[in-house]
C-alpha cells in the first residue's frame, strides 16, 4: 500500500468518489472536448529516434517505423477528416527527434509544420491538444543517456520549451508526458521498450526526472505567453483484479499494483513527493516539486488485467487477460470491461483537478464490436458527469489505424481504416456512429441541455 502525506491509505476502492466541478474551468477546457487522439511516431514515423531500430521484426515493420501511415505527406488530407467527425478537439504530438534531429540542431521547417497544424485546427474551431513527449527520444540522446539521468530531463526541457514558445498563440492545452508509467516501467523495469533496462532503482530515478521536468515545464508555460494555458499529463490506468477471488496473495498484488501503477502518479502530484514503499523489496522517496502543478489529469483506459502472485516467484505477479465479462477479447487480446473505466475514473478524481479521457479505444476490425465498446464506455462518461465528477473531455484512440508500438500494424484502433499498401483512408461504420454521437452531444451542450 502507499500512504499520502497525512497518513491515509490510498490503495482502496473508489466506489462513490465524487469531485465537484470547478467554477472556473482551465483555459481550453471551458467546453467539453469531444476529440480523437494520435501520436507523431505512430502516424508519421521517424528515422532518428530510439524506437526506429528497436527490435525490428521484418522489412514491413522497419518501413512502418520510418513512415508511419504516411501522415507526413498527407497532413492536410488527414486534418480534413476531423470536420467529418464533428469533433471540437484533436490531440497530436510533436516528434522530438524530427525537430531536433542532432544534438544542438533545430529543424525550423519541421517545427513550423506542427505550428501550422495547431493554427489550422484553431482556425477551424478545433482545440489543439499538444503532447510534448509521447514515448520516443532522439537517437543522439538515447545512445548515451536515458531518463535515469538528469541530463535527459535537461535536454527534453530545451526541446519542449522551444516547441511551446513556437506553438503559443495557436495551442493552449499541453500534455507534458504521455503515460510515464508505461514508458518507464516498460523501458526501465521490464526491458520490453527502449532502452531495454531492468532496474528498480533506475525506474525510480527515471520517474523522478520526469516529474521534475514536468514541474519546470509547467512553470515555464504559465510564466510566458499572453494567452493562458492548461498543462496536464496523460496517465495510463488499469483495472487490476485478482486471478483467484479467494487468494490473499493475488489480492495483495492487486492492492500494490493499484497503489503504485494507478495512484502513484496521482499521489505524487498531491504531495510533491515521489514515494514507493514495498517493505523488504524497495523503499524510496524524494521531493520532485510537482505539488499543485497540474491543471488537468488525462486518463488513458483500455482494459482489466488479472494478477496472480506465487510465493515462489521472484519477479512479481503474473499478469494476463481473460474474457470473464463475456464480451469477447479484442484483437490485441484485451478484455472489454467498462466497469473498470468507471473505477479508474473515480480513482483519478482524487487528483482534485478536472479530468480528460485522453485515450479510450479498442482494436477491432468488426465495426459492430467497436461501436458496442464506444456505447458502453461513453455511458460511463455521461453517468459520472451527472454524478458531479469533473470530466471535461473524451478522446477516442485513434483517428485512423496506425503503428501500434509492440504490435506493429496489426491492431485496428482507427475510426478510419487505412490500407497499409496504398495508405488510402476509408471511413467506417464506427466513424459514422461516433460522428452522430458527437453531433448530438454538442447540440445538447450548446443549448444548455443535460451534459
Amino acid at each position: 500500500m502507499m500512504n499520502n502525506g497525512d497518513g491515509r491509505r490510498i490503495g482502496r476502492s473508489m466506489e462513490g468518489t465524487v469531485l465537484k466541478r470547478r467554477t472556473v474551468p482551465p483555459p481550453g477546457l471551458r467546453k467539453f472536448l469531444w476529440g480523437v487522439a494520435t501520436s507523431a511516431f505512430q502516424m508519421e514515423g521517424a528515422s532518428r529516434c530510439d524506437w526506429t531500430h528497436w527490435n525490428v521484426k521484418d522489412e514491413n515493420d522497419r518501413r512502418a517505423r520510418l513512415n508511419g501511415v504516411g501522415h507526413l505527406s498527407r497532413t492536410d488530407e488527414d486534418l480534413a477528416l476531423l470536420p467529418e467527425l464533428g469533433v471540437n478537439a484533436y490531440r497530436f504530438s510533436v516528434e522530438w527527434s524530427r525537430v531536433a534531429p542532432r544534438r544542438g540542431e533545430w529543424d525550423r521547417e519541421a517545427m513550423d509544420r506542427y505550428v501550422r497544424i495547431a493554427a489550422t485546427l484553431r482556425e477551424a474551431g478545433i482545440e489543439p491538444v499538444v503532447t510534448l513527449h509521447h514515448f520516443t527520444n532522439p537517437s543522439w540522446l538515447a545512445k548515451g543517456t536515458s531518463w535515469e539521468d538528469s541530463s535527459t530531463a535537461e535536454e527534453f526541457l530545451r526541446f519542449a520549451e522551444r516547441a511551446v514558445r513556437a506553438l503559443r498563440g495557436h495551442a493552449r492545452v499541453f500534455i507534458t508526458f504521455n503515460e510515464p508509467n508505461v514508458f518507464i516501467l516498460g523501458g526501465h523495469l521490464g526491458g520490453i521498450m527502449p532502452p531495454g533496462r531492468k532496474s528498480v532503482k533506475g525506474s525510480f530515478a527515471a520517474f523522478a526526472n520526469v516529474f521534475r521536468a514536468h514541474a519546470a515545464l509547467y512553470d515555464m508555460i504559465h510564466a510566458e505567453g499572453r494567452e493562458r494555458a492548461s498543462v496536464g499529463v496523460a496517465h495510463n490506468m488499469v483495472a487490476f483484479h485478482p486471478a483467484s477471488a479467494g487468494s490473499a496473495m493475488d489480492a495483495w498484488a492487486v492492492t500494490a499494483a493499484h497503489a503504485i501503477y494507478n495512484m502513484g502518479l496521482i499521489e505524487t502530484f498531491r504531495t510533491g513527493t515521489l514515494s514507493v514503499r514495498l517493505p523488504s523489496l524497495f523503499e524510496e522517496e524524494t521531493a520532485v516539486g510537482v505539488r499543485g502543478k497540474l491543471d488537468f489529469l488525462g486518463v488513458n483506459y483500455y482494459f482489466r488485467m488479472f494478477l496472480r502472485m506465487s510465493s515462489l516467484s521472484m519477479e512479481g505477479p503474473e499478469y494476463f487477460w481473460e474474457d470473464r465479462s463475456k464480451r469477447g477479447l479484442t484483437e490485441t487480446g484485451w478484455e472489454v470491461y467498462p466497469k473498470g473505466f468507471e473505477d479508474v475514473l473515480r480513482g483519478a478524481a482524487l487528483a482534485e483537478v478536472p479530468l480528460v479521457v485522453t485515450e479510450n479505444g479498442t482494436a477491432e476490425t468488426d465495426d459492430r464490436r467497436k461501436i458496442a465498446f464506444m456505447k458502453d464506455h461513453l455511458r460511463v462518461v455521461l453517468r459520472l458527469m451527472r454524478e458531479g465528477i469533473d470530466l471535461r473531455g473524451y478522446f477516442w484512440w485513434s483517428l485512423m489505424d496506425n503503428y501500434e508500438w509492440l504490435e506493429g500494424l496489426r491492431p485496428r484502433f482507427g475510426l478510419y481504416r487505412v490500407d497499409f499498401d496504398t495508405l488510402e483512408r476509408t471511413p467506417t461504420a464506427a466513424s459514422a456512429w461516433f460522428a452522430r454521437w458527437v453531433k448530438r452531444r454538442r447540440a445538447l451542450e450548446g443549448t444548455g441541455g443535460s451534459r
